[in-house]
C-alpha cells in the first residue's frame, strides 16, 4: 500500500518522531563541532590582527635601523612664512655650517613684439603665399607652415597648438587705439636664449609645385620689380663705447660695474636708441604692372611675413627692453654665482638652491644634521611598539581567544628584554631610555621632548651607534621580528595550523552530518514499513468489524 507521507496510513504521526530521534542524535554533536570550528576561525581572525601589529612595528624599525637616517642634512633658512626668497634641498653630503646668500636676479624667459602699427584686426592677413616661420631659443626650436591668406588670429592658433612648440605662447593685445599687438613670450631662460623668429618661402613654380629650396632666407629685394624706398622713422643710435666690466653680460638687469642697477634715466637713453623696427611697405608693387601669366615674386608675396620675424631688415618685431631672455645669479659667502635657471644645483656641493624672489637683503641658512627627522622617526617607532603591546595584551587578556598561546607570551618577554638591554658602542648612551624614552607600568612608551633634545646636544653622533649601529637596537629587534613575519614565520606557521585544524573539523562534521542522513534514510524505511502495515491491518479490523455487525 503506497502512502502520500509518513504516518498517514497508520494514522501516527512517525514524521514528527522520525524528526525528533534524529535531532537527538545530530544536533548536539553538530553544536559541538561548530562550536570548535568558531573557536578556530576567532583564534585564526585575531593572529591576524596580531601579525598586521607585528609588520607594522617592523617597518617603523626598518625606518629606524636605515644608515642614512643620522647622516640626513637640514636647512634652517632665516625668512619670513609666505615671503620666501630661496628654497633648499640637501643630502647627506652637505657640509654642516652657516652660508649667506643673496638673489641678484632671477632668470627669465623673453618676449618680443610687434612695432606699433603694423597690425589693426585679428584678421589681418600676414602672407600671401605659403612660407614657413623658425622659433629659436637657446638650443630649443621648432617650425610651422604658414599657409597663404593665413591671419593674425589663425597664426596665434597654429603656434599655441603646435606639438612640436617648446614653450612659446603667441598673443594678441589691443591698446583700444586701433593698434593691435602680436606678443610671443618664450620660457627658455638664460642669458643669449632670447627668442628669435625667422621666416622663410616655401618657393613653387609655375606650376605650382614646391621648389627644393626651402631652407633659402628671403631676400631683401623684390626680383624684377622696383620697391619704393621705405622712409625709417627714426635712425639707430650707436651707443657710445663705455667701459665695461666683465660681470655685466647679456641677459643682466644689474650694473655690476657701478654696484648697482642701472639708474632709470640711463634706461630711458637705451630705450630712445633702440630703433624700432617697421613694416616694409610692398604697396608700391601693382600686381597689374606685371605681364599677365607671371607669378608674384617670392620675397614679394612672402614679405610681409617679417612683419612677424625678429630677423632681418625689414623684421616687423623686436625685444623690447628688459625683456630678454636673463640668467639667474646669486652670490654665496661672497662668490657670485650665474645660472641658466633659477635652480642652482651644482653651486654648494650636498645643496640644491632655488631662488624665488630677488632680495634687498642677505638671507642666512644654517646647515645641519637633520635632528628634527630622527626625532619623528623615533615617535613613530614609540607608537608602534605601543599599538603591538597593546594589541598582544588585549589578545592575551583572560577569556580572550590567545590567551596562554605561547608565542604571544614569548614575543611580549623578547620585547620588552630588547629595549631594556644595552645596545650600540656609545659611551653615552647605553638604551633608548638615555634619549628621553620611559615606559609607564602598562609597558608603553613615551617620549620626553625636553630630554631628547638635550640628548641630541650631548653627543649627536652617539646616537646613530645605539639605534641603527651593528649592535644597535633596531638590528636587534629586526633580527626578533623576523622569526614572528614572513612566509616562514611563527605567526604565519600558527595562523596555517589553526586553518588545517578548521579544515580538519570541517571534514569530521560533514562526515558526521553524511551519517545522519543515512541513519534518518533507514529510520523513514523501517518507520514505511511499520505504517504500510498498520495500514493493512487497520483496514483488516474495519473489514472484521463490519462483517461482525451484520450478523
Amino acid at each position: 500500500m503506497s502512502v502520500g507521507s509518513l504516518g498517514a496510513g497508520s494514522g501516527i504521526d512517525l514524521e514528527s518522531l522520525v524528526k525528533q530521534m534524529v535531532s537527538a542524535q545530530k544536533d548536539a554533536k553538530v553544536k559541538l563541532y561548530q562550536d570548535k570550528i568558531d573557536g578556530y576561525e576567532a583564534e585564526l581572525s585575531a593572529l591576524g590582527k596580531v601579525g598586521s601589529a607585528i609588520d607594522s612595528f617592523k617597518s617603523s624599525v626598518n625606518a629606524l635601523n636605515d644608515d642614512e637616517l643620522f647622516t640626513g642634512r637640514d636647512a634652517k633658512i632665516a625668512q619670513v612664512e609666505g615671503e620666501e626668497v630661496i628654497s633648499i634641498t640637501t643630502d647627506n653630503t652637505a657640509s654642516n655650517g652657516s652660508y649667506a646668500i643673496d638673489v641678484n636676479q632671477l632668470a627669465k624667459g623673453s618676449r618680443v613684439m610687434s612695432a606699433p602699427g603694423l597690425f589693426s584686426s585679428a584678421d589681418d592677413v600676414i602672407t600671401k603665399q605659403d612660407a614657413e616661420l623658425k622659433f629659436k631659443a637657446g638650443d630649443s626650436e621648432f617650425s610651422i607652415s604658414v599657409v597663404a591668406g593665413t591671419t593674425l588670429s589663425e597664426l596665434r592658433n597654429q603656434i599655441n597648438t603646435s606639438e612640436d612648440n617648446f614653450g612659446v605662447s603667441a598673443n594678441l593685445v589691443d591698446d583700444g587705439n586701433g593698434n593691435l599687438f602680436f606678443t610671443a613670450t618664450s620660457v627658455i631662460q638664460g642669458a643669449g636664449n632670447t627668442l628669435k623668429i625667422s621666416n622663410t618661402a616655401i618657393q613653387k613654380d609655375a606650376d605650382g609645385n614646391v621648389i627644393d629650396n626651402t631652407n633659402k632666407p628671403i631676400d631683401d629685394t623684390v626680383n624684377d620689380v622696383e620697391v619704393e624706398d621705405v622712409p625709417v622713422e627714426e635712425e639707430a643710435v650707436t651707443p657710445p663705447e663705455e667701459e665695461t666690466d666683465e660681470l655685466d653680460l647679456e641677459g643682466d638687469d644689474v650694473d655690476f660695474a657701478n654696484d648697482g642697477p642701472i639708474p632709470a634715466d640711463e634706461e630711458k637713453d637705451i630705450e630712445d636708441k633702440i630703433e624700432t623696427p617697421v613694416e616694409a611697405d610692398i604697396a608700391a608693387v601693382d600686381e597689374e604692372d606685371l605681364e599677365q601669366g607671371d607669378s608674384l615674386p617670392v620675397a614679394q608675396a612672402a614679405l610681409s611675413l617679417d612683419s612677424l620675424s625678429t630677423e632681418g631688415m625689414s623684421a616687423g618685431m623686436y625685444t623690447p627692453l628688459g625683456e630678454q631672455a636673463r640668467d639667474a645669479i646669486i652670490t654665496v659667502d661672497g662668490i657670485q654665482i650665474r645660472n641658466q635657471t633659477n635652480t642652482f644645483d651644482e653651486a654648494v656641493a650636498g645643496l640644491s638652491i632655488e631662488a624665488l624672489a630677488q632680495t634687498d637683503k642677505t638671507t642666512k641658512v644654517d646647515i645641519s644634521f637633520d635632528q628634527k627627522t630622527v626625532q619623528e622617526t623615533i615617535k613613530e617607532f614609540i607608537a608602534s611598539y605601543n599599538d603591538v603591546v597593546g594589541m598582544l595584551q588585549a589578545s592575551s587578556d583572560k577569556g580572550a581567544v590567545l590567551n596562554g598561546n605561547s608565542m604571544i607570551r614569548n614575543l611580549q618577554s623578547s620585547l620588552s628584554t630588547q629595549l631594556m638591554s644595552s645596545h650600540g658602542d656609545s659611551k653615552t648612551f647605553t638604551s633608548i631610555f638615555d634619549l628621553g624614552v620611559k615606559m609607564d607600568n602598562r609597558g608603553q612608551l613615551e617620549l620626553n621632548n625636553t630630554k631628547f633634545d638635550n640628548a641630541m646636544k650631548r653627543g649627536y653622533s652617539e646616537i646613530a651607534p645605539l639605534i641603527s649601529g651593528e649592535n644597535g637596537l633596531a638590528q636587534s629587534l629586526e633580527s626578533l621580528l623576523d622569526n614572528y613575519t614572513g612566509s616562514g614565520g611563527m605567526t604565519n606557521s600558527l595562523k596555517e595550523s589553526v586553518r588545517q585544524s578548521i579544515d580538519s573539523t570541517e571534514g569530521t562534521l560533514e562526515a558526521y552530518e553524511d551519517r545522519m542522513v543515512k541513519y534518518e534514510e533507514s529510520l523513514r524505511s523501517k518507520f514505511t514499513s511499520l505504517d504500510s502495515r498498520l495500514a493493512n491491518m487497520n483496514a483488516q479490523g474495519g473489514y472484521l468489524n463490519s462483517v461482525l455487525a451484520k450478523m
